[in-house]
């Protein structure tokens, strides 16, 4: 049974990082409508708030969104995907929500 959000949809873009005192980038492998998986060398502890800024494919405007950390991969890339990170999108813009709306329709 699938209990996310929306399907999740293959992005690769480059995203800007930021909890505590940690500031770094990461990729933004996959989005969704609840959250997205962010692959990145260092990961916050679960639970952890995150500050992500980032741009989706064929938008000019880029997204300020936090986040909390829902799941952790610190293995190899033999599940599938680089280590990284999910997080859970809190309190998303409207405008990243219709953003992601739009790139759904668009890979179908």
């Amino acid at each position: 049974m699938n209990t996310r959000a929306s399907e999740r949809i293959h992005v690769g873009v480059p995203a800007a990082l930021k909890w505590g005192d940690r500031q770094m980038t990461g990729i933004v492998e996959l989005v969704n409508l609840g959250g997205m998986y962010v692959a990145t060398t260092k990961c916050p502890e679960l639970g952890d708030y995150v500050d992500f800024l980032f741009s989706l494919p064929g938008e000019r405007r880029s997204f300020r969104v936090r986040g909390s950390v829902v799941f952790l991969d610190n293995g190899p890339e033999s599940t599938g995907h680089p280590p990284g990170f999910g997080a859970r999108f809190e309190r998303p813009p409207v405008g990243l929500l219709e953003a992601i709306k739009s790139l759904d329709k668009k890979d179908h």
